[in-house]
């Protein structure tokens, strides 16, 4: 075993808070990942981590060899892309994840900008309405609709992804136009538990933030099945705008309470904090902010 690949190891498992994960995270299997680790502290002559079968803990002389691994680490992948970037471009897989509907709908055009960009670039693009963990599961990025209070991770916001309440024509026809949000509540609706779990809607109403319980129809968890359901005139629903843009172009669903919105969320790029930020991601976050550039309104 070399000494920087046990290194690496090493912080993989740290980072990851178990031998699974990082084995994941680094393509390798768990038994592999343990020797590696085991082989690492039989060269130092100490035990880095305490295993029990619940949990991973670091020894005080483990806490201090990750410092200085990581630093270390950081300065070899540092020195490795400097001297690749003089000689070639930027190179190597590119993991990303995103909310299915916002990388359906927007997200895999910018990627396939991307790939055109970055030939040597390979992007793992995986799209799941589960929040995966960044460092744990080995992603470079992650796209969501919400910034995290999480000091270890950098948020770039990268654009403004408006929801709006709308129904299908047809519904309307038979159970009435409602006028104000208050009316909603003799109405059916979709109500996506994904943005309002406790089935209160949002609206301003006169500068000021107004909560309207409705009546569930029915009860989703994304943006897509919200859009179809509300789409097929079972009821009126708060919908991801892209996901119903079509739709209002045609005709097949009519926006309500356009004056009232208060649900326009921001898409974040989510990467974790590092001294070395490598090329593909820095590049990759740098991409989204100019494509999404004409979404994040003036001045952005």
């Amino acid at each position: 075993m070399d000494t920087i690949d046990g290194m690496r190891v090493f912080t993989a498992v740290m980072e990851a808070g178990s031998f699974s994960g990082a084995a994941r995270r680094l393509g390798m299997s768990k038994a592999l990942t343990s020797k590696y680790v085991a082989q690492l502290e039989e060269r130092l002559g100490a035990r880095l981590i305490n295993r029990t079968t619940r949990r991973l803990s670091a020894t005080e002389v483990g806490t201090a060899y990750y410092d200085r691994c990581t630093r270390i680490l950081g300065e070899i992948d540092e020195l490795e892309e400097a001297v690749s970037n003089q000689h070639g471009a930027p190179r190597g897989v590119l993991r990303v994840a995103a909310a299915r509907a916002f990388g359906e709908d927007m997200l895999v055009d910018a990627v396939a900008d991307f790939m055109a960009l970055y030939p040597d670039i390979v992007v793992d693009l995986v799209l799941d309405e589960r929040r995966v963990d960044l460092v744990g599961e080995g992603f470079d990025v992650a796209i969501r609709l919400a910034a995290l209070e999480d000091s270890s991770m950098i948020a770039r916001r990268i654009a403004a992804y408006p929801f709006i309440v709308c129904a299908a024509p047809s519904y309307l026809a038979t159970a009435g136009t409602p006028e104000t949000p208050q009316d909603l509540s003799g109405h059916d609706c979709i109500v996506n538990a994904a943005i309002s779990p406790t089935g209160q809607w949002q609206f301003k109403i006169d500068e000021a933030s107004v909560s309207v319980a409705v009546r569930a129809r029915a009860t989703v968890n994304t943006a897509r099945a919200t859009a179809t359901l509300v789409r097929r005139g079972l009821g009126v629903g708060v919908c991801l705008f892209s996901t119903v843009r079509d739709d209002l172009a045609a005709g097949r669903v009519v926006r309500l309470f356009s004056r009232h919105d208060a649900y326009d969320r921001s898409v974040y790029a989510l990467y974790p904090h590092s001294r070395h930020l490598s090329a593909k991601v820095r590049l990759f976050v740098d991409h989204l902010m100019e494509t999404f550039r004409e979404y994040r309104g003036p001045g952005a």
